[in-house]
């Protein structure tokens, strides 16, 4: 008999006596795990609801395989096969979720309990561990999930990349790597974050296969992705009858004494039928609705940032010109990033000097950084400011202590970059850096009035000082969630503050960061605009478009600043940013007229768009382009992307055509009623263009950009008029 024993709207978690097992589901997802005596706790079946396909577990001979979940204690690998007891089940709910925690007793030596969590619209469910051991030991490489599934015929493998090394990194020769879309059959792959989280790759797996039905044929697939900022591994494989994929923590051994707790970032696994743009669909659902920290209704601001404008050459006179320039431009936050402090410099891009006094520079703003604030905000426009607490300039006496310092066998972390200075890195892991960094932050936010914060990261060092809190083997997890719980206090303190994930530009946009952030700053490689396109071509599978940050930046191709630069060229770059969070960091007052109230134009029309853009389904209508280093050439291709609002009746279409180009394409749209009349509108040429929406999925329509290199299009059904 099933007892019902939480549920949240149509997410629910049940039990059955016999066989004795429970199941975690709503109306898109469900898991079902049994616990036998002989076997531990196994995965009995994981369903996608709204196709109906189930996914059994493949087991073999190994105590591994088929387990949820696979850690090392003492080096020895472990799984939920070789539980030995089962103590207790629990189940909750709270408005939004349901949540199930199965207690176990693994290999006589750990107490675990396994952690389910499933929000109520979301095809996705969350897992990880606590661990209390029975002895001491030293635990590492954790697993908090695994996918060992039966048969799937010719499984093929997609994951996006990472930014391939640091800021604005790019190979001499060959494809261009950054945020590519991979797609490989799989046999047998191994992948790894490298340095920081999302160094050279990105934790996101999907394994999809054609699944013939009485129907059709259609991809029916999972993926998989870990929570954590820290470096990972993963491992996916084709078996004789089936496939195994895991994804493990990194990055630290940790030693626990008995009856000590340690809890495991969370991994999550989510379902999808269709292409890849259906399993972005699912996971852009689970991150809107329970990762991403709520915006408000008029978000993704647009951003005025000073760095490629101004690097640290920055005072309260030429930012005052700036800030007007950017209220009638149509920003709404104006951000002073690195360089506001003293005594920082006025020369190149050097930032580290005077990192960790953070005091206001009297000769950049003599009125005071609360007074230029308040003028930023007479304009109309929020407020913002950077910071980077993770590092401090070792020339410079301030509040932070020397013995606060990462160490790496004795030696101080002390990256090279920039040349001319001598900074270190900072142990978030030690409780007393976690206090001060809260401290500093809380007091600049609260004197500022800051409605933005833009936290950085540039550098990265391991630390094995055994007094920080943390042991010598495991320095790097205690920083990640170092950072994390003063994140986290941070939101606390001021709810209504926006934080920027930066991280080097953009080698820690991972999905702890974005747990704990409202947006992320994609990469440091802002021009030409094809290169940013292609950033937001990978990054859109993974995440929701209205966290991915980018700028229009002025640039000696695509440059703003010159007469002869075609209006249509600007309409380009400046759309090449509005299907991510549009913002701008240029000298306002060099542009031309006609670039000016281009981009101007170009920020009236996102705002329009904004609501559709956070709310609805993000559609790649052509494959990512095949960027060539080292010039990045299109070679002729043509990118198109669309925003579908949940209801089927608006959307938008961004199309892009290389100079050298065919001039027209015939593209075909998607998430479209069938049997509703559509107006489709460019919005350069005021062609007008009805068709059903059959016609415009199946038959499509023609683009002419002859004489352009982009097109706008509006979308709507006929019985909302024109908009």
């Amino acid at each position: 008999m099933t007892q019902t024993l939480a549920s949240s709207g149509s997410a629910y978690v049940n039990a059955d006596a016999s066989p004795l097992q429970w199941t975690i589901g709503n109306e898109h997802i469900s898991k079902t795990l049994t616990w036998q005596e002989d076997a531990g706790l196994v995965l009995t079946a994981l369903e996608h609801r709204a196709s109906g396909h189930t996914w059994r577990p493949h087991l073999t001979a190994s105590d591994l395989a088929g387990g949820e979940f696979v850690l090392h204690w003492n080096d020895a690998p472990l799984s939920a096969r070789q539980a030995t007891a089962l103590h207790g089940v629990h189940a909750e709910a709270d408005a939004a979720s349901v949540a199930l925690r199965i207690d176990l007793v693994v290999a006589q030596a750990l107490e675990i309990n396994l952690f389910y969590r499933l929000h109520a619209d979301a095809a996705v469910i969350e897992q990880w561990l606590e661990i209390t051991p029975r002895r001491t030991g030293v635990l590492s490489r954790v697993a908090p999930a695994t996918i060992s599934a039966d048969v799937l015929h010719a499984p093929a493998l997609h994951w996006a990349r990472g930014l391939q090394g640091h800021g604005a990194h790019m190979p001499a020769t060959g494809p261009y790597p950054a945020f590519q879309m991979r797609h490989e059959p799989l046999g047998e792959v191994t992948l790894a974050s490298g340095l920081r989280s999302t160094w050279h790759e990105i934790a996101w797996f999907a394994l999809d296969y054609n699944m013939a039905n009485a129907r059709n044929v259609a991809n029916e697939g999972l993926f998989i992705g870990l929570l954590y900022s820290g470096r990972w591994s993963a491992h996916a494989q084709a078996l004789a009858s089936g496939v195994a994929l895991d994804v493990f923590t990194e990055g630290y051994a940790t030693p626990l004494a008995a009856d000590e707790h340690w809890t495991s970032p969370a991994a999550f696994l989510g379902v999808y039928q269709g292409d890849l743009d259906d399993a972005a669909h699912v996971q852009h659902t689970y991150m809107r609705s329970a990762v991403v920290p709520a915006t408000p209704e008029d978000f993704p601001w647009v951003q005025y940032n000073t760095w490629f404008a101004h690097l640290v050459d920055i005072d309260e006179t030429i930012l005052r010109r700036e800030a007007e320039l950017a209220a009638r431009l149509g920003a709404e936050v104006f951000v002073i990033d690195a360089g506001w402090w003293a005594p920082s410099r006025r020369t190149s891009d050097n930032f580290t000097t005077g990192l960790g006094v953070w005091q206001p520079s009297p000769e950049k703003f003599p009125s005071g950084i609360p007074a230029f604030g308040d003028y930023v905000r007479s304009l109309g426009m929020r407020f913002g400011i950077w910071v980077e607490p993770e590092r401090v300039d070792l020339r410079q006496p301030a509040t932070w202590r020397l013995d606060w310092l990462v160490r790496h066998h004795d030696a101080i972390v002390s990256p090279p970059w920039p040349p001319d200075t001598v900074s270190g890195w900072l142990c978030f892991g030690h409780p007393d850096v976690q206090a001060w960094a809260l401290a500093w932050i809380s007091q600049l936010v609260a004197e500022v009035n800051a409605d933005w914060l833009k936290w950085d990261s540039n550098w990265w060092g391991v630390c094995t000082c055994a007094h920080h809190g943390h042991s010598a083997t495991d320095g790097e997890f205690h920083q990640v969630q170092g950072v994390h719980n003063v994140l986290t206090e941070l939101r606390h303190r001021f709810p209504n503050l926006i934080i920027e994930n930066c991280a080097g530009g953009g080698t820690r946009t991972d999905f702890a960061m974005l747990a704990n952030t409202h947006i992320t700053w994609l990469h440091d490689a802002s021009t030409p605009s094809r290169r940013v396109r292609y950033h937001l071509a990978g990054a859109t599978y993974l995440f929701p478009p209205e966290l991915c940050n980018t700028w229009v930046v002025d640039a000696e191709d695509e440059s703003l600043m010159d007469r002869a630069t075609p209006r249509a060229d600007i309409d380009a770059i400046a759309r090449s940013r509005m299907f991510g969070a549009f913002g701008i960091s240029a000298r306002l007052g060099e542009w031309t007229e006609s670039a000016f109230a281009a981009v101007q134009n170009a920020i009236v029309q996102y705002k329009q768009l904004r609501p559709l853009l956070k709310h609805g389904r993000f559609y790649h209508l052509l494959p990512q382009a095949e960027l060539a280093c080292p010039d990045l050439a299109l070679n002729g291709q043509w990118e198109a992307y669309a925003v579908v609002d949940p209801t089927a009746h608006r959307a938008v279409i961004w199309v892009f055509r290389a100079s050298d180009g065919e001039p027209t394409r015939r593209l075909s749209l998607r998430g479209l009623q069938a049997d509703r009349s559509y107006m489709l509108t460019d919005a350069d040429a005021a062609q007008r263009v009805s068709a059903s929406g059959a016609g415009l999925m199946e038959e499509g329509f023609i683009v002419d950009l002859s004489g352009r290199t982009s097109a706008l299009l509006h979308l709507h059904t006929a019985e909302l008029g024109n908009l």
